[in-house]
């Protein structure tokens, strides 16, 4: 049942709500929570994802260098020293940049594409092959996967989280399957939030601009000395995006969120976590696909619910055991909804041997239950479902010459319920000449699992979408990159990278019937390009980062395939057309004085030609290239008070970031956007 009324007014409204309700607490409940301890049991090295590299605000580029990823290796380890193209959006990046959700904050990584479609949904995607619920990307959020089997992809408006609370956002840019598993293909996205201890005493955070209202209000306190915790809710507006005519394309979202976090240090060297979070959201939407059918007005709700234990032995050897349970729910859309839940276990291990080699290995199990929700449009197929995958994986990093070359070798192996037993491995090497230079250089390959509703037979409207059993697609990936701090003021990045795709999942007509549509593993495809970039620290004050990336899929129907000459030509277009082939970023970062801060962004994406309806096949629609330019005013008031203002799209009143082809809904022109935000703390 529905309990968020449509409407900017109502949005509003919540808003204000929520942050009265956070002032009302009694005013000594305030003050208790803002008092620090004195003394915790926190380890100085504990291994935990909120411990390292917490606020990157302030530092330098060398300092930024060294700040540890684990996104990686699943161990702590510099920026400098990860044989991978990694970025790292740390807590300074997300306040100066003003962006208002996760899914915008990745328009900050190099070689990313993010495209958002209408209010609600968005395509993201690295180094191609891009498209709402893009299946080539896995997303994490504390260790939790966020990738559906349904539709294979991510539900960004689902992706959702106070952004103050976050600690960074670790991107990997290319293939991440050896330790993270099936669809770590083109990148791994995994966001970590802030520890309890962190995040202490009454935090009140209001936006309100021309295009969307956020309300936030999160509260941390102590149950003992050495237990931390808070709790938060989140209420999030977006307005209409705008047809081409201008006017309102009747896309509207909204959604409220809450959530809790419990952060025990049992001692120096166990860490216990316990967190969870529950949401609702609706959004008015067009269907286009299948067929155009008008306008309707999607739910969804769920949850999830993750434990965490963490063991340190020493900065070499740790152990840690994660469980989750995360339900999803997707109600009134068409050709059909779901209710999934899932239940995931998994076993990380590290240890050394001797001085030269640190091991790390894992097992894990995962066991997804869903249920269709439209059974009528469902045929020849079960209503429920379950898939389940099983792993395990080994990595070895040996010194072949201490603190100059390293060797990264390993293999994920799974079994899943879908296409069985899965190989995933990958090496890579890296060479650090000296603490300013390291080159590396890797292989992968990966996999992309299909999806259900690529394994499933629908009866839509009179079109039939059915099944050829697709197996996995296979990628495998090489890498060469180059990472140097030629001056102290200045670091340079640079990545090549060539992918051999095979076995890709297309829809193809039915060799039972020509109007009928399956899917099938009836393409192959290669992608090449290159991400480059640069930050320069001018002076105390002002720094300037800046980043390009190039683009190249080339894709063709699988030869001497029995239906090779029937697959449509939509299907071969999209995949070598649906990302950007260039795009380019430049951000400045300026303290005009010791409290304001004067930050802007220049992004530039190349033209997008797109097919906007796969039914009626041939009717093109063109996403022109564009640019966008952000600028914001952030005002330090005083140590607890920050007041922004800024705009967005200033150079543009309205643009197309994609077309419509594999998604159902229409997309829409996303507007100039001016907002102010005004954030309390107690």
């Amino acid at each position: 049942m529905n309990c968020l009324p449509m409407g900017r007014k109502s949005g509003v409204l919540q808003a204000l709500v929520i942050a009265a309700i956070a002032l009302s607490l009694p005013a000594q409940a305030r003050a208790s929570a803002t008092t620090r301890p004195t003394t915790t049991t926190e380890p100085a090295g504990t291994f935990r994802p909120s411990s390292i590299g917490n606020d990157l605000t302030g530092l330098s580029l060398e300092d930024l260098m060294n700040v540890e990823v684990t996104s990686v290796a699943k161990e702590p380890q510099r920026i400098a020293d990860a044989p991978a193209a990694v970025t790292v959006i740390g807590q300074d990046d997300i306040r100066r940049s003003e962006l208002g959700s996760i899914p915008e904050l990745l328009r900050l990584v190099p070689g990313m594409d993010v495209a958002q479609i209408n209010s609600s949904q968005w395509a993201i995607s690295s180094r191609g092959l891009n498209g709402y619920l893009a299946d080539d990307l896995l997303v994490l959020m504390d260790g939790r996967s966020l990738y559906t089997p349904v539709f294979g992809g991510v539900t960004w408006n689902s992706v959702n989280y106070p952004l103050m609370d976050l600690d960074r956002i670790e991107v990997i840019c290319g293939p991440g399957s050896t330790l993270w598993g099936s669809n770590a293909v083109n990148g791994v996205v995994n966001i970590i939030t802030k520890s309890s201890k962190d995040t202490q005493g009454l935090l009140v955070d209001a936006r309100g601009g021309s295009q969307d209202d956020v309300g936030n209000v999160r509260y941390g306190g102590q149950i003992s000395d050495n237990t931390f915790y808070r709790v938060y809710t989140q209420y999030q507006y977006n307005g209409n995006g705008l047809e081409p005519d201008g006017d309102p394309a009747h896309d509207e979202w909204q959604g409220i969120q809450s959530g809790f976090r419990v952060d025990r240090y049992a001692s120096t060297e166990d860490t216990l976590t316990l967190q969870g979070d529950v949401y609702e959201q609706q959004a008015d939407e067009t269907l286009t696909s299948p067929l155009p059918i008008g306008s309707t007005t999607i739910y969804t709700n769920g949850g999830d619910l993750l434990g965490r234990w963490t063991h340190t032995e020493s900065d070499r050897a740790d152990t840690s055991v994660q469980a989750y349970y995360d339900r999803q729910v997707l109600a009134n859309t068409q050709p059909i909804g779901y209710e999934q839940d899932t239940f995931d276990i998994e076993l990380q291990n590290r240890f050394p041997i001797e001085q030269l080699q640190d091991v790390t290995w894992g097992l894990g199990a995962r066991d997804h239950f869903i249920r269709l929700t439209n059974p009528s449009y469902v045929t020849d197929s079960p209503v429920y479902t379950n898939e389940f995958i099983y792993n395990g994986f080994v990595q070895d990093q040996v010194s072949i010459v201490p603190n100059r070359l390293q060797w990264y070798v390993g293999t994920k192996l799974e079994y899943n319920s879908l296409t069985y037993f899965e190989v995933q491995p990958s090496t890579r090497l890296l060479w650090t000449p000296d603490e300013r230079n390291s080159v590396w250089a890797a292989f992968s390959r990966s996999v992309r699992l299909p999806s259900i509703y690529e394994e499933t037979r629908l009866d839509f409207l009179g079109v039939t979408l059915g099944s050829q059993d697709p197996e996995s697609e296979k990628t495998e990936s090489f890498e060469i990159g180059y990472k140097v701090q030629p001056l102290k003021p200045l670091t340079m990045d640079v990545t090549g990278f060539y992918n051999i795709y095979s076995d890709l999942i297309v829809p193809v007509p039915s060799p039972l019937s020509p109007e009928e549509l399956d899917y099938a593993n009836a393409a192959n495809a290669h992608g090449y390009g290159a991400e480059a970039s640069v930050n320069w620290q001018v002076n105390p004050k002002w720094r300037v980062g800046a980043s390009y990336s190039y683009l190249q899929i080339d894709a063709h129907p699988i030869i001497n395939s029995p239906i090779d000459l029937f697959i449509p030509a939509y299907a071969i277009q999209y995949l070598s057309g649906s990302s950007p082939e260039n795009q380019f970023q430049i951000h400045s970062y300026l303290d005009l004085l010791k409290n304001l801060q004067f930050n802007a962004s220049l992004y530039y994406v190349d033209s997008l030609p797109l097919i906007n309806d796969i039914i009626d096949g041939g009717q093109y629609q063109s996403v022109n290239s564009y640019f966008r330019l952000d600028m914001n005013l952030r005002w330090q008031i005083n140590p607890n008070m920050t007041l922004a203002v800024g705009v967005q799209n200033l150079l543009q009143g309205r643009h197309f970031e994609t077309g419509s082809v594999e998604v159902q809904a229409m997309p829409s022109e996303e507007p100039r956007t001016v907002f102010a935000e005004w954030t309390m703390t107690y």
